[in-house]
């Protein structure tokens, strides 16, 4: 799979995420470009990626 094909997938699955929270897509999108940028200059893993973007967009709700 290539990046851009995961990223599409990450995006969807985050935003079927997204509706049940009530948050958009822009919203959505910004926190993960946000945390991609942190990701790529620390090295995170995929996995602690996105745990990080579903924690932002949880703290995003309140």
């Amino acid at each position: 799979m290539s990046q851009h094909e995961r990223s599409a997938a990450e995006m969807r699955g985050l935003l079927r995420f997204a509706q049940g929270l009530g948050l958009d897509e822009a919203t959505v999108r910004e926190i993960y470009g946000a945390v991609g940028r942190k990701a790529m200059a620390t090295g995170a893993s995929d996995d602690n990626r996105m745990a990080e973007v579903r924690k932002r967009m949880l703290l995003a709700v309140n």
